[in-house]
């Protein structure tokens, strides 16, 4: 199981802020979707809402400054 850092959250809910995203998992599924390999996300779930999320997550215009801003919080350094 992986344990968010405290400054992944806190950036996420900035960002979340920024794009008028509904949820922080909005803007999490965002993240991914931009990432550059292009990974399609398995969302597993048979709760509508988290399949809306992932939905809506297409709709969010992330800035490539916003995207570093979530990785350097995410894994605590920047890119070298």
């Amino acid at each position: 199981m992986m344990i968010i850092s405290s400054r992944c959250v806190i950036e996420l809910a900035v960002v979340a802020e920024e794009l008028n995203a509904g949820s922080i998992e909005q803007v999490v599924y965002a993240w991914v979707l931009r990432l550059p390999s292009q990974p399609l996300p398995i969302i597993g779930s048979g709760k509508i809402e988290r399949v809306r999320a992932a939905v809506e997550a297409e709709t969010l215009k992330m800035t490539r400054q916003q995207w570093f801003r979530i990785r350097k919080a995410a894994l605590g350094y920047d890119v070298p």
